[in-house]
């Protein structure tokens, strides 16, 4: 393993399009920055991809750290450490400048993404195992398996771990599975979870309202392709894209307004004032009110990144090599750094500096 200081200029190369499964694995496991309740995961407030905060545009390359696999995985910040995980079979801890604390080894990829919360961190494994590791020391509290985890990535609430594995979505507690929902096709998708409902998609190409109680079916919503993205829910809306090229809109169960694109939709939305932000196969960034777009921003290639909301930025990454900071008001670009491989991972922030893991092995931190 090694540290590459910021003074070191990445090169830029043309990468050919992922694997399906494992470009899915991508959009899926995205972990946001530090909310300071505690908790860092792939929704901050459980519900949006939007944090407070600012960051001063240009950004530079402070540090990136490089593992032995490819890193689909994006991190999560907290307590003044990043978490992620890598295709090496590895969860990673580092601190603020890029020094590694702890590995835990694990025997199969780790595409997911960790959500760590009251000293715990938890990841999902392919090996389809859901792992509680020790966040000081990277030691493991406990293991359980919930089917393979190719993507989807852990929220916490109040102790209780939800999680996508194989065709299921789990509820897990201290190693025991409370409850398991089982859909009809694979689970990639992250859950998100707003007032007692769980919402998930699967590949069965539903999306899925489930009580987070007990696992119950409480509605589920039909799209003609199969769902990857993972569920944003504003004011009782769920926002999510399917490879049928839609973003959607879903109340209820009911469908309240979508919008079409050129190409799959495996960007997870992130919402603010009635805007969905959301990135496309098709190569574009996306700014849609009600069904009517906004405005759209073009990158070099397809999107699986899922963009992060900070003060006025729109933070994503882009199969190009890109990461890229836009004007969430007008679409316009900001700023944008070229690493050495494709970036799917989704950005997180924290105290002023960005991280995003690349197909280049790397975890990257810009400020």
């Amino acid at each position: 393993m090694r540290i590459i200081s910021g003074d070191m200029k990445p090169k830029i190369s043309l990468i050919g399009v992922l694997l399906l499964l494992v470009l899915v694995s991508v959009l899926a496991g995205c972990v946001g920055p530090d909310t300071g309740e505690g908790t860092a995961m792939f929704l901050p407030d459980q519900s949006n991809r939007r944090v407070p905060g600012t960051l001063t545009f240009p950004l530079d390359m402070i540090w990136s750290y490089e593992t032995d696999g490819l890193v689909y995985s994006s991190p999560a910040v907290q307590g003044g450490r990043v978490y992620f995980g890598s295709n090496d079979g590895g969860v990673y801890a580092l601190d603020l400048e890029g020094k590694r604390i702890w590995r835990y080894g694990t025997e199969a990829f780790i595409s997911s993404s960790p959500a760590v919360s009251d000293g715990v961190v938890y990841v999902g494994a392919w090996d389809s195992n859901l792992y509680a590791l020790d966040s000081k020391s990277g030691d493991l509290l406990w293991k359980v398996n919930v089917g393979p985890v190719t993507g989807s990535s852990p929220l916490v609430s109040d102790g209780t771990v939800f999680i996508g594995g194989g065709h299921n979505i789990s509820a897990v507690r201290d190693s025991k599975i409370l409850w398991s929902y089982e859909t009809g096709g694979s689970i990639t998708s992250s859950p998100a979870l707003y007032n007692g409902t769980v919402y998930i998609g699967s590949w069965d190409k539903y999306l899925h309202a489930l009580d987070s109680a007990d696992g119950s079916l409480k509605w589920r919503f039909p799209t003609e392709g199969l769902i990857y993205s993972s569920p944003a829910v504003v004011d009782d809306v769920v926002y999510f894209g399917s490879y049928d090229g839609w973003l959607y809109a879903v109340s209820e169960g009911r469908l309240l307004w979508k919008y079409q694109t050129d190409g799959a939709v495996y960007s997870s939305p992130a919402v603010e004032d009635g805007v969905v932000y959301f990135g496309s196969a098709d190569g574009s960034v996306y700014a849609v009110r009600k069904g009517s777009l906004l405005w759209t921003f073009k990158t070099g290639d397809k999107i699986f990144s899922s963009p992060l909301i900070i003060d006025n930025a729109l933070l994503i990454g882009s199969n190009d090599g890109k990461v890229y900071a836009l004007d969430k008001e007008k679409g316009g670009s900001i700023w944008s750094f070229q690493v050495e491989d494709e970036v799917g991972s989704s950005p997180a922030v924290s105290d002023g500096r960005l991280y995003v893991g690349s197909r280049d092995k790397r975890l990257y931190a810009f400020g």
